[in-house]
């Protein structure tokens, strides 16, 4: 099996996985009408992912050196960046609700960047931070997504 139809494989049942638990998202009474709500968006990227990793598995690949098998496509990948990075995505989902969706995304990106190696700590802050706060103006003002500042807010008496 080539190492694309390995990942393409992983991201298929990943995305399958996502789109059912993308149908538990509660909606309000009254944006059950909206057409863009709080599923429309994970319904799309599972949708996507779904028929981008299908076709990937479906269509032939070019295997000049022969067949190769599993083990020997994926020797030499960087396990523990692939690890930390999942550790990292489940950390971020969970203190989401505590600090917020704007800080917590800051952290996200900044320990994600650090994990990839990159060690420039203005780089950094000057790429995650802007990115994080227009991401929070396209939900919250452009598309009227409410996000809740986080638990730690209300706690501190700020909101």
């Amino acid at each position: 099996m080539a190492r694309e139809k390995v990942g393409a494989l992983v991201i298929l049942l990943f995305s399958m996985a996502y789109g059912l638990m993308a149908t538990k998202i509660p909606l309000s009474f009254l944006s059950r009408q909206e057409v863009f709500t709080a599923r429309t968006m994970p319904y799309g990227l599972a949708i996507a992912g779904i028929i981008l990793s299908f076709a990937i598995i479906v269509l032939p690949t070019v295997d000049p050196e022969g067949k190769k098998s599993l083990g020997d496509e994926t020797r030499g990948m960087d396990w523990s960046t692939a690890i930390l990075l999942v550790v990292l995505m489940l950390l971020f989902g969970l203190v989401m609700k505590w600090l917020g969706f704007i800080l917590s995304s800051i952290i996200f990106l900044l320990s994600g960047f650090w994990i990839m190696g990159e060690r420039r700590i203005l780089f950094m802050i000057l790429s995650a931070v802007p990115l994080v706060i227009v991401l929070w103006c396209i939900m919250s003002l452009l598309l009227g997504v409410y996000i809740a500042p986080g638990e730690v807010f209300y706690q501190l008496g700020v909101f």
